[in-house]
């Protein structure tokens, strides 16, 4: 098997944006840790990630001799311009992937993604090497786009020894190719920290809403604008953060302009060291979301003793149970994210809820993350847990 070869070089295929300024090439931070915690069981991590149009807070340039970073095509516009766009996409996607592949010995993607679909297949037809195909998208819900659904069907029928599925919440039933797995997004050394000023946080006054993430439809962020413009609010909330760019971003913006009853702020895309001063600040995170999967910004928020207040999909209720260690509301319409939030607000046991979410960060730890992913990758030798 690869994971026996001295040499061993993972390739990683996403849509995980990558931005050239200044002959560098920066690239998504997040995914950036997970590779340079798992670097030492790899001889070379080859990084195939996507061009994004603009910059953002969340991209680092790579400080790893092992991680080469390379960029992908762009292929998120908006419109039916993004079609043609795609297809002259997936011919150099292709070369790109079989380039790289060859020196493979371990290949880890991440669907859904037009990079990972063609992944998905070439790895139908290999046996020579370990694929780890993760699916970050909602791994039950019908309402999702077609190429969503024919990636995650091929990932669910897959039954070959050397394909591992990896997904957040695994139901008893799923086959035992399918692995769970938390998004890793907290160190070791430095919860303990963060959860020490979460238990400081006062939750008998104001409450201070934040929201984090891209400002598209799916987010709900434009539902949650409305309700905080109900004159049925509850008095108690008095400020809503928002961090995130996207497409929403200008329309987000007018409508948090008029806005009288709550003081909303919309700081586009910001660094990892300034959302984590939000988190300290904030009491609940607000994500109204109608599609998603487990979002990290979830356990970050919750290791700061932020306590999540989340749309009840199947991913997110296998960490968030309502009202022990956050709330959960059926849809995301204006009408329940107000009645969630009206009902938080008369709870006297915010506190304990907020500890209990406390308790559930420590679960998203890049070193539990690390071991999973040895048992993954089959490589155990010399990987210290």
């Amino acid at each position: 098997m690869p994971g026996d070869i001295q040499k061993r070089t993972l390739l990683v295929v996403s849509d995980t944006a990558m931005y050239r300024q200044d002959g560098r090439l920066l690239v998504f931070d997040p995914v950036l840790r997970e590779l340079k915690v798992i670097e030492d069981m790899f001889d070379a991590i080859i990084w195939l990630g996507a061009r994004t149009q603009r910059k953002k807070g969340s991209l680092k340039p790579v400080d790893s001799g092992k991680i080469q970073a390379v960029m992908l095509p762009c292929v998120s516009r908006s419109g039916l311009i993004n079609i043609f766009f795609v297809l002259l996409a997936y011919p150099v996607f292709l070369a790109r992937i079989l380039k790289y592949l060859k020196h493979a010995t371990h290949v880890h993607t991440r669907a859904p993604s037009h990079p990972a679909f063609l992944m998905i297949l070439l790895s139908l037809l290999d046996k020579k090497r370990i694929y780890a195909h993760k699916y970050a998208g909602e791994w039950t819900d019908k309402n999702i786009p077609l190429t969503y659904r024919v990636q995650r069907s091929l990932l669910k029928r897959v039954r070959k020894p050397n394909i591992k599925v990896i997904i957040s919440g695994k139901n008893e039933e799923e086959a035992v190719n399918v692995h769970d797995m938390q998004n890793p997004c907290i160190y070791g050394h430095e919860i303990d920290a963060m959860n020490e000023l979460g238990r400081k946080k006062d939750f008998s006054k104001e409450l201070r809403l934040l929201f984090v993430g891209n400002l598209m439809p799916s987010k709900g962020i434009m539902q949650l604008l409305e309700a905080l413009g109900d004159n049925t609010l509850h008095p108690r909330y008095t400020q809503l953060y928002i961090a995130g760019g996207g497409k929403l971003l200008s329309d987000v913006q007018g409508k948090a302009k008029s806005n009288t009853k709550v003081k909303i702020t919309v700081s586009g895309d910001i660094s990892r060291e300034e959302l984590n001063k939000l988190y300290a600040d904030a009491h609940l995170l607000i994500l109204p979301s109608s599609s998603e999967s487990f979002p990290k910004v979830v356990a970050e928020a919750a290791a700061y003793g932020c306590i999540p207040v989340t749309t009840s999909l199947s991913a997110i209720t296998r960490q968030i149970t309502d009202g022990v260690n956050g709330f959960l509301m059926p849809d995301n319409t204006p009408g329940s994210i107000l009645q969630i939030l009206n009902r938080v607000a008369t709870l006297n046991r915010l506190q304990t809820v907020s500890t209990a979410a406390i308790e559930m960060s420590r679960q998203f730890t890049y070193e539990r993350f690390r071991q999973r992913m040895a048992n993954v990758y089959n490589i155990y030798e010399g990987v210290q847990g």
